[in-house]
């Protein structure tokens, strides 16, 4: 049977001008919810949800720093006790702990007088200055040899070759160009950290994956935009680890400096403790240079972790 015959009419299938109008409007919609949702989602990769502090692993990591130096100085003081470290030479904690407490006195003579805080200043100030001004320079060097490749052939085996040379080497160099204190710690410290930091800024920006290079060729970047977006970025994990463990080399080569002609700072106050035979000074400078090598390098961590988000995230 036929709808005519059976009275029912069939639903207009028929495509109006309305209907139109109402599919275009609902495929807008659903392109701006869309739109919404990347915009959502490209806000939370720029600026993503900090992950909670892992509070329980932090204490953990501070209980067992604490118990391992609580059982150094406790095998220490039973030494000292036991008389199988010399206590003259080695003295105990239990001496050197108090000694630390009340201040250590100015030492040395006139114009070579030192005091404790004094000395941490003065090391603290080199190394800064040195440190970032090795880091500056090495980060532009290496810019520029991958950039230009008359650069590469001519500068890169120079620096190559400087590299591998001991940070007291440079010393005597120092002392005979700028004379004794401060600007020749710092050239020191520069000398320590600028070949190496150089040769690895070198290997992070050629270690760059080529696919992300033709990405941003394909989109017109320019060359400007291509490094501060592209190639820094990618390279940045690398750079961080280095300027890290360059920090190291940065605070040895000071203290080297201080301890060989440089009459200033931590190093120079244990040469005076020794000159003096008073041991408890030298601990004091030995546990000063380790604590705030410690505090320094965990502070670069924090702002590796802070600066390099996306590496940490898990």
């Amino acid at each position: 049977m036929n709808a005519r015959g059976s009275g029912h009419k069939l639903p207009d299938t028929s495509f109006t001008p309305g209907d139109q109008q109402q599919v275009d409007k609902g495929e807008d919609r659903q392109s701006e919810a869309a739109t919404v949702v990347a915009i959502k989602t490209n806000r939370n990769l720029k600026n993503p949800a900090r992950p909670q502090k892992r509070t329980g692993a932090a204490w953990r990591e501070a209980v067992w720093l604490l118990f391992a130096w609580a059982l150094i100085a406790a095998l220490w003081e039973l030494g000292a006790y036991s008389e199988v470290l010399n206590p003259r030479i080695l003295p105990p904690p239990s001496e050197t702990i108090p000694y630390f407490l009340q201040g250590p006195a100015p030492a040395g003579i006139g114009a070579q007088r030192t005091t404790f805080f004094g000395a941490i200043l003065d090391t603290l100030s080199r190394v800064a200055t040195g440190y970032v001004s090795g880091i500056f320079a090495a980060m532009l060097l290496g810019a520029l040899i991958v950039r230009y490749k008359p650069l590469r052939r001519l500068c890169y085996p120079i620096v190559q070759t400087l590299a591998p040379v001991s940070p007291v080497a440079w010393i005597p160099f120092a002392i005979a160009l700028v004379g004794i204190g401060s600007p020749a710690a710092v050239f020191v410290v520069f000398m320590a950290i600028f070949g190496s930091m150089t040769v690895s800024a070198v290997a992070a920006f050629d270690g760059v994956p080529e696919e992300m290079l033709k990405v941003g060729r394909s989109l017109g970047t320019s060359r400007w935009r291509m490094w501060t977006r592209v190639i820094i970025p990618a390279a940045a994990p690398s750079l961080m680890v280095m300027a890290r463990m360059s920090f190291f080399a940065a605070w040895m080569a000071v203290l080297a400096g201080e301890m060989a002609g440089i009459n200033s700072g931590l190093g120079y106050l244990i040469i005076l403790g020794q000159q003096m035979y008073n041991m408890k000074l030298v601990m004091v400078g030995i546990i000063t240079i380790g604590v705030l090598g410690f505090v320094i390098d965990r502070l670069l961590l924090f702002i590796q972790r802070r600066l390099l988000w996306w590496e940490y995230r898990q």
